[in-house]
């Protein structure tokens, strides 16, 4: 569960029931930070697709993770470094 968002249980920041269509296309971002650490870019029903609840309105913070060991971020960061060393690999000839 989120916990860095103190809230009362029974109340859900999101007045969708359930969205028309899963999964959710957007025109426009509208964040929404889910109990799973995941930023939902399409707001609430994007959330709600993925079936989990709205933890708070806006961006997760940075480094909460979610539940796995190692978090998202990290990840991502890990792969943007390991494209630009294969680029420059690749550039120079020596792959």
């Amino acid at each position: 569960m989120y916990k860095k968002y103190d809230k009362p249980q029974d109340q859900d920041l999101c007045p969708i029931s359930k969205p028309l269509s899963c999964p959710v296309n957007c025109f426009r971002t509208d964040p929404v930070c889910g109990e799973d650490g995941n930023t939902y870019w399409c707001g609430c029903a994007d959330a709600h697709c993925s079936g989990t609840r709205v933890a708070k309105l806006g961006f997760c913070e940075v480094g909460n993770g979610g539940n796995g060991p190692v978090s998202g971020q990290a990840l991502l960061l890990v792969h943007i470094v390991w494209l630009i060393v294969l680029g420059f690999s690749v550039l120079f000839g020596l792959f």
